[in-house]
């Protein structure tokens, strides 16, 4: 009786059993395909493996013969899995090596729709010495699987340099062949050293044939009035996020101009633009040539920037407070968990005019800057209800007085402003979990992952 029942069970089609499988978990698929041969057959049907994510961290004690399993997925998955996700300790030359073998199986796949490299650092780490040999290896799949697939929307590499110093090489082919499917393009990179790097050419002109794009990340070094009036074209499809990595400031090139972006503006009315300063250490008056009025500034991000002044945060108010949505402030902490910059410095808090005039702005979080209690009382307040996440660690809050108008204890004070729905984080778990060099893994993989369906928040 039993054998006949597990007959029944053999002789189901196989749209039937993948159509059970479609509705299971990865753990559920794995034990119903136990139950027989024709089963186990169908576990790897092309329907129920659209999107498959390599996790690379030979490091990670949690991951138990990760490189096999790697190596299995792309053997069954790689020839027909619609979206691809790497994520890779690129610190590591073992997985930097076994994400060049996932990308060669990746360049016989007909269907790929979108690929994205989540490093953990801006850098690719070799197995050899001759790294040359590895980065041509790397262009070589990645020119490859541009050619391969038939319609390729999305591609993110993961603010690589290596690989991002070498867009034009992925440029021309993505123009070429790719050009009427591609929506999501991401070349803005993170410079090992950001005050001393060489920039590339890079032919704005490949932009042209790209009509569908709809998102694109790339390195203010970059950014210039053509580029805006190529996307500023009728026949493009308007833009809608594009996001600007912003290392250093270069007097010979020429700033962005109003006009250039007024262009763009009228062509793409719903476009959100995203700055990221990336240790920005050049003179804080650079930072205004960066800025302009008809830019539709949405997330302004500032990361490890002594060449950040807060008083920026002034003119941002009045330049684009049509447009902001979110700010975001981090730098590191003092031995002492002191934050190194401040607010308080007299006159009009920049934190208090930006919240003032900036009626879109839902999203604040600063980390490494002292900020006064009353001043975030009175951005909460200004901003109400439409304020949902105000975040800053307890020890970069100045609650000095906060205690003396209320007559509170500091922690009176801090109570206080947790009922003003201020998120006030533990300086401690700060420092301990989010140095700089784990916050800017953090950051790399955010931005790798501003995929079709949108921009996340950091």
């Amino acid at each position: 009786m039993a054998g006949e029942s597990s007959g029944l069970w053999n002789n189901l089609p196989s749209i039937i059993i993948v159509e059970i499988f479609s509705f299971l978990s990865l753990r559920d698929r794995l034990n119903a395909s136990s139950v027989c041969k024709a089963w186990r057959n169908n576990l790897f049907h092309p329907k129920l493996w659209r999107k498959v994510v390599f996790q690379l961290n030979s490091c990670d004690n949690k991951t138990v013969n990760q490189s096999n399993g790697a190596r299995f997925l792309a053997k069954h998955c790689g020839r027909f899995v619609r979206e691809v996700i790497i994520e890779v300790n690129s610190s590591n030359p073992r997985d930097v090596q076994l994400c060049k073998e996932v990308l060669k199986v990746l360049t016989c796949n007909n269907n790929l729709r979108a690929l994205s490299i989540k490093p953990l650092s801006s850098r690719l780490e070799w197995t050899d010495y001759n790294d040359t040999l590895s980065l041509d290896q790397y262009v070589e799949f990645l020119i490859r699987i541009i050619k391969r697939a038939h319609c390729l929307e999305h591609l993110s590499l993961g603010c690589i340099e290596e690989l991002l110093d070498l867009s034009e090489h992925f440029l021309a082919p993505l123009s070429k062949y790719q050009a009427k499917c591609l929506r999501s393009l991401h070349l803005s990179s993170v410079k090992e050293v950001p005050g001393n790097y060489f920039i590339n050419d890079l032919n704005t002109s490949l932009f042209k044939t790209f009509l569908q794009l709809e998102r694109l990340s790339i390195d203010y070094d970059y950014l210039n009035d053509q580029l805006l009036d190529v996307f500023s074209q009728t026949q493009h499809r308007p833009l809608s996020h594009l996001i600007i990595h912003v290392h250093s400031f270069d007097y010979r090139f020429p700033k962005v101009s109003d006009a250039a972006w007024k262009r763009l503006t009228l062509h793409s009315p719903n476009l959100e633009v995203t700055i990221n300063l990336l240790h920005f250490h050049n003179l804080a008056e650079n930072v205004r040539h960066v800025l302009s009025g008809e830019m539709p500034l949405a997330h302004f991000r500032v990361y490890f920037s002594s060449g950040f002044d807060v008083d920026i945060l002034t003119r941002i108010a009045f330049l684009n407070d049509h447009s902001l949505r979110s700010l975001v402030l981090v730098d590191e902490l003092n031995d002492d968990l002191s934050p190194a910059a401040t607010f308080l410095r007299g006159g009009v808090d920049p934190l208090v005019m930006l919240a003032w005039r900036c009626k879109k702005l839902t999203y604040v979080k600063i980390i490494g800057y002292e900020v006064g209690a009353d001043s975030l009382i009175a951005v909460s307040r200004l901003r109400g209800e439409q304020l949902k996440d105000l975040k800053i660690p307890a020890c970069c809050i100045s609650s000095t007085q906060l205690e003396e108008s209320e007559q509170l204890t500091q922690q009176g004070a801090l109570d206080h402003m947790q009922n003003e729905r201020i998120c006030t984080q533990d300086c401690l778990e700060w420092n301990e979990t989010m140095n700089s060099q784990q916050y800017y893994s953090t950051l790399l993989r955010l931005v790798a992952d501003l995929s079709l369906n949108g921009s996340p928040e950091l």
